[in-house]
């Protein structure tokens, strides 16, 4: 679980609701009825909704629910499990490249064990590349149309909600000849708008970056992948590897493989 995006999540509710309620040093729960109303929420989340849907081919929108969940788990991207995987290879790849080809079974990055496979299969050095580079774009291509549906969605929601606002003023103005029903109505008009911009700037818009992020952190693997496969296929030594790429290791991955490495070298 993504602890952040919870933690986001519930503190939007908090701020929200706490600005609702306080008045005067203290709290009203009852004012939350005022807050709600079903008409406009169904303008604000449905069209929102809708509108994605039709920004979008079908079997991508489908994935919307996926995605948006995605948010909420966790995003542990393995660059230490991986480097360590990968001198691992490069000393048995030292002795002898076709002896990669005991240990593919037991890689579960797709994109590793792909690109050792290549360098197994004795593919020239410059096709592995543009194989590598190819399907890392792909990946990536998909994860950022992912990014722009929830992003769209945080463009609509307001949009819908001036729109909600509109529909309610001119209802508002049909009735003016009874001004005690004036307030009521320009309260619930405005409430649209309110629900546009909670779930633009609260919810979508949190959402399209907490994804966004993963995106760059999935790159750098994808990239340290790239190069660690054609240092391999270069017969590099795992030492020069290893000090390689650790360079895409944030400072304070470094030192969590440093650690984890001295005491592996301790305990061996």
């Amino acid at each position: 679980m993504d602890l952040s995006s919870v933690l986001g999540l519930v503190g939007v509710f908090v701020v929200f609701l706490f600005g609702v309620m306080y008045e005067n040093g203290g709290l009203h729960p009852e004012y939350l009825i005022f807050m709600w109303n079903a008409p406009s929420m169904i303008i604000v989340a449905g069209g929102a909704f809708v509108a994605t849907m039709g920004s979008f081919p079908i079997d991508m929108f489908l994935r919307l629910g996926g995605v948006i969940g995605s948010v909420f788990k966790g995003k542990n991207v393995p660059l230490i499990e991986t480097l360590v995987i990968i001198v691992d290879v490069a000393k048995v790849a030292r002795k002898n490249v076709l002896a990669i080809e005991d240990s593919l079974p037991s890689i579960e990055n797709e994109f590793l064990r792909n690109g050792l496979r290549l360098v197994v299969d004795r593919v020239d050095r410059e096709l592995i590349t543009e194989i590598m580079v190819s399907e890392m774009k792909y990946s990536l291509a998909q994860q950022e149309s992912e990014v722009e549906m929830v992003k769209i969605m945080a463009t609509y929601a307001p949009a819908f909600g001036m729109f909600g606002t509109l529909i309610g003023l001119v209802l508002m103005l049909q009735s003016l000849d009874d001004i005690s029903t004036v307030g009521p109505k320009m309260s619930v008009a405005l409430i649209t708008t309110l629900y546009g911009s909670l779930f633009s700037s609260g919810f979508f818009t949190p959402w399209s970056m907490n994804l966004k992020a993963g995106i760059k952190s999935r790159t750098v693997l994808f990239e340290m992948i790239r190069d660690g496969v054609l240092f391999i296929e270069k017969n590099e030594r795992a030492e020069f590897i290893e000090q390689d790429l650790m360079n895409y290791l944030s400072p304070s991955l470094k030192a969590k493989y440093e650690e984890l490495k001295f005491s592996a070298d301790k305990g061996g």
